[in-house]
């Protein structure tokens, strides 16, 4: 949920882009290939490299989107 993110993006003063970023980049085994049209888009995703979310963050992010239990398949695009 969006409101979650943005509640969050504002403790850390960063964008909930970059809090869902830190999010997944800190999860082994994921890979992130988060979209970037500009330089300041390229320098936002970087800076969530270093964005360092409490464990109350990451349940509250976790809570809202649930991990899988299991592995899917993912379509073909």
């Amino acid at each position: 949920d969006s409101s979650t993110l943005q509640h969050i993006a504002e403790r850390h003063n960063a964008t909930p882009a970059q809090v869902a970023l830190a999010w997944v980049l800190r999860q082994d085994g994921v890979l992130a290939i988060p979209k970037a049209v500009n330089l300041e888009h390229v320098r936002l995703n970087a800076a969530a490299a270093e964005l360092k979310l409490d464990e109350h963050d990451l349940d509250a992010i976790d809570r809202v989107f649930v991990p899988p239990k299991r592995k899917h398949r993912l379509a073909m695009v």
